[in-house]
Formats: C-alpha cells, sequence, structure tokens
C-alpha cells in the first residue's frame, strides 16, 4: 500500500521562519495516510488547519529526509481535494470564501434563467462550461446523483437548489473528478438527518478507491466507515492510530468538552443577564396568517392549502428535510418570493395585495439573517457598521446614527464581548463573529418578526450560546430553521413541511 502523505519531523509554517513567518502547529509533526484510508480529523479549529495542511497550503519544513508532502508534489497528476463547509452552504457558487455560503436565488428569480450564467446541476458537477466540448461520463454522473439523492435533478439549474441540495451537488462534483485524496471539513454541517446519513453513506461507497479524510468536532459522531483517528489541537497531534484504540480517549474528551460548556454557559449567561434588558411579551395578536396558501413551481405544488397562524411573542420551530419547503414559506413572509402578493396572506391583519403592500414598509418589521445573506453581504463594512445598516431596509450602505442608535450597537457589542472589535472589517473576523454581528444586525431595530435561517450554525461553542440567550430573550415573534439541536434555540410551537407538497402539515406544541 502506497503513502499518500508522509510527515516525518515536519515544522508546518505560514511564511517561512528566517522572514517572520509563523509556526501553524508548536510541535513537528509526525503523520502518514496510505492509499484508500478513511480517516477522521477531531479538534477545535486546529483541524481545519490540519486539513490545509494535508490539502499542501503551508510551508514544511523536514528536520529528516525522506517525505511526500503531498505524493501530488512528486506525482502531478495526482488530485487532492479540499472542502471546506464553514457554513451551511458551501464554496464555489455565488459565495465567498470568507461566507461560505450559497445563494439561493430560486424565489425570486425562479421565472429568469440565462443559460450563459446560469448551470445545471448535470454541468456543475462535470465541471462543463458554457460552449465547453468536454464529454460527460452519463454513466458515473448517474450513480453519483443516485448516491447523494440527486437522481432527476441533471437539468435542473444549480440555483434552484435548497442549501443542503447544494452541498450534496459540491460533494458530487468532487467525486466526479475522482481525486486521489478528498479532505472535508465539517461534512455534515447544517444537513437534516436523513441527509446526513446519504452524504456519510456516499463518502463511505462512491468515494472507493479515494482515500478520504473528514475534519470533525469533538463533539460530532464519528462514521462507522472511519477507521483511523487524529486528535489535534494546537500543539499537533495528540494521539492518532485505529478508531478502535482511541475509543476511551475521545469519550474521555467528550465528557470534558460537555463540562466545559455548563461551564461555559453559565459564565456566558450571566454575563449577558447583566448586560441586556430583559423583556416579556404576552400579546395574543395574530401577527401572521395564511389561510390556505398555495405556492407552485412550473405548475407543480411546492406549498399546498396552507394555514398557519402566528402570534405576537412565540416562537416557531420551521422544520422540514432539505428542500421540504422552509426557504419558500421565508420567502412569502419577506416579499422575496413572486406569489408572495396574495390575499390569502395577512401581516398584522392586513391581507397582501398588488399595489397596496410595499415590500419595504413589510420588511421594516422583519429582522433577518440566513447563509444567504451572510454569502452577499459587504465584507468591507467595519462591524459597527454593519449592524447599523439593520436601522434601515433594502441598504447595506450604512446610514447616519443618532447617538442612541450607536449606544445601542455599543451596548449589544459589549454583551457578546466585541466591543474591542467595533471598528475591525466584517472579513477580518472569525466566520463565528461574522455570524454573531449578522444576528445583532437582524435583531437591533428591535422588530416584530425575527426570521433565522441556520443563525447559530458554524458557530463557536461560546457564540452559540450567547446567540441562543438573545434569542431566547427575544421579546418578539421568532421564526426558527435549524437541522441541529444544539444550534436552534428555544421554541415554543412548531410546523413542520415534510408533506408540504401534498398539503400533510404537523403543527403543534414543543414541550421540553
Amino acid at each position: 500500500m502506497s503513502s499518500i502523505v508522509r510527515l516525518s519531523k515536519c515544522l508546518v509554517t505560514e511564511g517561512l521562519l528566517n522572514r517572520g513567518g509563523h509556526r501553524v502547529f508548536q510541535e513537528p509533526i509526525n503523520f502518514e495516510i496510505f492509499q484508500g484510508e478513511k480517516w477522521a480529523i477531531i479538534g477545535d479549529s486546529y483541524r481545519s488547519k490540519f486539513l490545509q495542511t494535508l490539502k499542501g497550503s503551508f510551508n514544511v519544513s523536514p528536520t529528516s529526509t525522506g517525505r511526500s508532502y503531498p505524493l501530488s508534489l512528486k506525482k502531478p497528476d495526482m488530485k487532492v481535494e479540499l472542502l471546506q463547509f464553514v457554513n451551511n452552504g458551501s464554496f464555489g457558487h455565488g459565495a465567498t470564501d470568507s461566507s461560505g455560503g450559497f445563494t439561493h436565488l430560486s424565489s425570486r428569480y425562479e421565472f429568469y434563467k440565462d443559460a450563459e450564467v446560469d448551470e445545471t446541476v448535470q454541468d456543475f458537477i462535470a465541471n462543463i462550461s458554457y460552449n465547453s466540448q468536454h464529454k460527460i461520463d452519463p454513466v458515473f454522473l448517474g450513480q453519483l446523483l443516485d448516491k447523494v439523492d440527486l437522481s432527476g435533478f441533471q437539468q435542473k439549474y444549480i440555483t434552484t437548489l435548497s442549501n443542503g441540495q447544494f452541498r450534496r451537488a459540491r460533494i458530487a462534483k468532487s467525486l466526479y473528478g475522482r481525486p486521489d485524496l478528498l479532505l472535508v471539513e465539517d461534512p455534515f454541517l447544517g444537513l437534516d438527518p436523513v441527509a446526513t446519513k446519504n452524504i456519510s453513506s456516499v463518502l463511505e461507497k462512491t468515494a472507493l478507491p479515494t482515500t478520504v479524510c473528514l475534519g470533525l468536532k469533538i463533539q460530532d459522531t464519528i462514521p462507522d466507515w472511519i477507521e483511523k483517528v487524529a486528535i489535534v489541537d494546537h500543539t499537533g497531534i495528540v494521539k492518532s492510530g485505529p478508531k478502535r484504540d482511541l475509543v476511551e480517549m475521545l469519550r474521555i474528551l467528550k465528557e470534558k468538552h460537555e463540562d466545559h460548556q455548563l461551564s461555559l454557559k453559565k459564565a456566558v449567561e450571566s454575563k449577558l443577564f447583566h448586560a441586556l434588558e430583559q423583556t416579556s411579551t404576552t400579546s395574543e395578536t395574530p401577527i401572521l396568517e395564511m389561510d390556505n396558501v398555495n405556492v407552485l413551481y412550473r405548475g407543480k405544488p411546492a406549498l399546498k392549502n396552507l394555514s398557519w397562524t402566528v402570534r405576537d411573542g412565540e416562537k416557531w420551530h420551521i422544520r422540514g428535510k432539505n428542500g421540504s419547503g422552509k426557504t419558500t414559506l421565508l420567502s412569502l413572509i419577506t416579499l422575496d418570493h413572486p406569489q408572495s402578493w396574495n390575499k390569502h396572506i395577512k401581516l398584522n391583519g392586513q391581507p397582501r395585495a398588488t399595489g397596496k403592500t410595499n415590500y419595504f414598509d413589510t420588511n421594516k418589521q422583519i429582522g433577518f439573517t440566513s447563509p444567504e445573506l451572510h454569502a452577499i453581504f459587504p465584507k468591507n463594512l467595519t462591524v459597527e457598521q454593519a449592524i447599523s445598516t439593520g436601522f434601515q431596509t433594502g441598504s447595506y450602505i450604512p446610514p447616519k446614527l443618532t447617538q442612541q442608535q450607536k449606544d445601542t450597537i455599543y451596548r449589544y457589542l459589549e454583551s457578546v464581548d466585541l466591543i474591542n472589535q467595533a471598528q475591525t472589517k466584517f472579513k477580518d473576523l472569525p466566520v463565528s463573529s461574522q455570524k454573531l454581528v449578522l444576528l445583532l444586525r437582524a435583531m437591533i431595530n428591535q422588530p416584530k418578526i425575527l426570521i433565522l435561517d441556520e443563525s447559530l450554525s458554524a458557530m463557536s461553542n461560546e457564540d452559540i450560546i450567547k446567540g441562543k440567550y438573545l434569542i431566547d430573550h427575544w421579546k418578539g415573534c421568532v421564526l426558527v430553521i435549524g437541522h441541529v439541536e444544539n444550534e436552534v434555540p428555544k421554541c415554543d410551537k412548531f410546523i413542520d413541511l415534510n408533506g408540504a407538497n401534498v398539503g400533510d402539515y404537523i403543527i403543534g406544541d414543543i414541550t421540553n
């Protein structure tokens, strides 16, 4: 069995040490991956740096001879693919590396498609550009589409996919290129349980004979098919070897992580309790009403006969697998959907009607954050400017602030320990802090409805606690989309959309 990556007493650095570069890991790295192996790299943020090391993104200074780092440096035709899902979208389409998002435009532009600027799923996965003469391998493509549960999607436009569907398409695209080494960070981030199972199966079976290495958090469940594990931190590799030999060590690490989470939660909540005004609401006024609402895509129902009432102060968890209609439902509320102007939809008791319902007036009452917003949000604004845009509707240009507005921004920043970053550029923040800033932006103008689409995904554990506390103590109505239990704030009601296209809904109370 040949070695794909071999690091022997290697120092990993960003830049050259003799020219001001610094070490990525404190200790030299000893590590080897053989062809066909299935690895999991377990740890905090350093799992990402370790995957980048395996990709060949950093400088490596061996202190001993004999290495392959990676084999692609010696074998030009070897393919190494690194996928980093830092958000619940993915790189490479309508997004930037810093956001990791995917701009889902289907609801807004479902009737406008330009073959020169949009791609079909088939062309995206096979990497076929406009007017390309390359041929598609239909058999292999069909196998991949079947494995990632996208059969029948070949001719759909990539921008019509939900975030979860696009995630699966992105992984299929990487596998279509038949890489020798596939590195995937947080492969299951933001996916529902069914999609998680599908992607795990794809990576296990379809990836053969590809060597696969997953980057996972300490609290993540390691797939059964993973053979070997490396635990990493700032020093480098803490321990590596067959998974069966590290079961006890992984159990202890998970327990320590859970204990740390409890103490961290108490500390963060105590600070936020004293920093923020405590508010509550007892209003039973319907703020949103849908009466037998129908939404069609190309003549096929996406939402059928939906009747739903949301009252002021309620917190709703909008459930459903990827592609079930959750984003469509939210786009009806925010008037981002062409079929939003519908007399069967009422906001504050007023029916929607063309010519009578104004986009800007409606969205003054709504605070919103999502992976799509993260993907397109201006990166050169300062943190203060980014949050200030929440005081207005339909513009990312920072407004002139009153002293009261500025004081409110700084009060929130202080409560979440970001006050020292007020003048930092948004793009220079970690992804977790960026998402926390966008949450504050959604809240800053005290909207009646707070829409949170995967708002806590890709956050650090500490920032998740902060975000949950802010949402739990929010006085208005909250609508939440989230697949991972730890990333969903407390809700008192739910609506399940898994049968939305046939008019089958489950609506009820959440009991703890």
